[in-house]
């Protein structure tokens, strides 16, 4: 496997979805989560009229950060403390684009 890339935390509500990939190692800098995310996106407010599209990162996993950046997400804050990793707890970072920046 390469990449597994999808909608995840799907609101029909707020039409609203937030994105979750991972991608093996050995394929990292190479362009394919981009890739992947970004025919997401497109599919996301092209053909599912969604409103908002979210991604979420570790604050220490820049090359998730770079591709929320590449994707056209803007940085919206950090949730503090908010996830339990490895015994410890860990901020994440939140970014989204709107259909109308897109």
């Amino acid at each position: 496997m390469i990449v597994v890339a999808a909608f995840i935390d799907w609101s029909n509500k707020h039409n609203c979805v937030e994105l979750g990939y991972f991608l093996s190692e050995e394929y990292w800098g190479q362009g394919i989560a981009t890739e992947a995310l970004q025919e997401l996106v497109r599919y996301g407010f092209n053909e599912l009229c969604l409103n908002r599209i979210e991604g979420r990162s570790d604050t220490d996993n820049f090359g998730s950060q770079k591709v929320m950046k590449k994707l056209g997400m803007n940085y919206e804050g950090t949730l503090r403390k908010n996830e339990f990793i490895k015994d410890e707890y860990r901020d994440t970072e939140v970014y989204s684009i709107l259909e109308s920046e897109y």
